[in-house]
């Protein structure tokens, strides 16, 4: 795919589906954090923490940030839908 200002160049469709993809996969990875704690000792889920907030930054980075630079107005989409609706579709 072409490089166009940095990112690639995505549709738009593509980049919010991106986007609403990067914020699925986060939830869901947050969403071992409570079943963590209930399981694992304070140490291990610190470490599991501390993981799980490295592989959501992982996902922002390389999908969510991607979208944004091919498409900037994205992320006053996405502010207004979160503002809105508390989440973004």
């Amino acid at each position: 795919m072409p490089v166009l200002n940095g990112g690639f160049d995505m549709n738009i469709d593509a980049a919010r589906y991106t986007v609403r993809q990067s914020f699925q996969i986060a939830r869901e990875l947050q969403s071992l954090l409570p079943f963590l704690k209930e399981r694992c000792d304070a140490e291990e889920y610190r470490q599991y923490a501390i993981d799980i907030a490295k592989a959501v930054d992982a996902v922002s980075v390389a999908l969510l940030n991607r979208a944004i630079e091919t498409h900037p107005d994205l992320a006053n989409e996405i502010e207004n839908r979160i503002s809105t609706y508390g989440h973004y579709f």
